[in-house]
């Protein structure tokens, strides 16, 4: 798996042209790749794999329906996520069927 778009820091996970990847199973194994390779101090490592999952889904989906093109096509996944962000993200996730 190419890992060459992936800029994992401890406190951010930035995978550029995120959109690219669409099905929900290839971005857990890209995420799961991700972890394999980084350091255990590393946000991707830090965060639910689930949790990444969804808000890069719900990136996708802003992205599909053309809202935010510039800001969706790539995904941040930093290591502290808010409540109510966390919740938005669970939502839009549900509309993703892609």
């Amino acid at each position: 798996m190419d890992l060459s778009k992936a800029i994992a820091t401890a406190t951010n996970t930035h995978i550029v042209d995120s959109c690219q990847i669409k099905d929900k199973d290839d971005i857990r194994a890209y995420l799961q790749c991700l972890r394999e390779q980084s350091s255990p101090e590393m946000a991707v490592n830090q965060r639910d794999l689930e949790s990444q999952v969804r808000e890069w889904r719900s990136h996708n989906f802003f992205y599909l329906i053309h809202i935010f093109r510039s800001r969706t096509k790539d995904v941040d996944l930093e290591l502290q996520q808010s409540w109510p962000r966390e919740l938005f993200c669970r939502v839009v996730d549900s509309f993703y069927f892609w």
